[in-house]
């Protein structure tokens, strides 16, 4: 039996295994330019722009792409920590059941907040059911009701005509939230 890879050692480090994927600058660094041994500190995601607003407090879709999860989740467990009554609906896309991002976590968040709904959506698995199929944007636009405060974040694909989208769908912009490099 070998021990969990994650699970912090005696010295507090943590072994991590990383993947490099074309769109992710960060794996890319990862896998390429830091060497074994070598220190990684890690924080949360910096200038992303994506912070719950104060006021009013509003019910909220969100809607992720691959590693959009990361500032997404950070925001579900911001409302778990403190919750005031928000019902959240978070759509997560990937490409396949295989390719969906830490699926154990999130369905535990789930069960664990009744005010939480998840929803996978996965653009090339036929098989996975009961998810929805196409892309993360287009099912979390379907989930859409007036009133909800809405974030995406994923990779620059999903977000280049996202703003447009939100628009053409009825979003009002003081409703929506995208990563600060694609408000500008």
């Amino acid at each position: 039996m070998f021990p969990d890879p994650a699970a912090p050692r005696p010295d507090g480090t943590i072994e991590l295994r990383v993947r490099a994927v074309a769109a992710g600058a960060v794996s890319r660094s990862l896998v390429h330019e830091v060497r074994p041994g070598e220190p990684v500190w890690l924080g949360p995601p910096a200038e992303v722009g994506l912070t719950l607003q104060p006021r009013p407090r509003r019910d909220l879709l969100l809607a992720a792409g691959g590693t959009g999860l990361a500032p997404l989740r950070a925001l579900v467990e911001q409302v778990a920590a403190a919750p005031d009554g928000r019902r959240v609906t978070l759509v997560v896309g990937a490409r396949t059941f295989a390719d969906l991002y830490d699926a154990i976590s999130l369905d535990r968040l789930q069960c664990a907040h009744g005010w939480l709904t998840i929803v996978p959506v996965f653009s090339h698995d036929v098989l996975a059911e009961p998810a929805e199929r196409g892309d993360a944007l287009t099912v979390a636009l379907d989930h859409h009701e007036p009133g909800q405060e809405v974030y995406v974040c994923g990779p620059p694909a999903m977000l280049a005509g996202a703003r447009l989208r939100l628009r053409a769908a009825g979003v009002p912009v003081e409703c929506s939230r995208l990563p600060e490099t694609f408000t500008r």
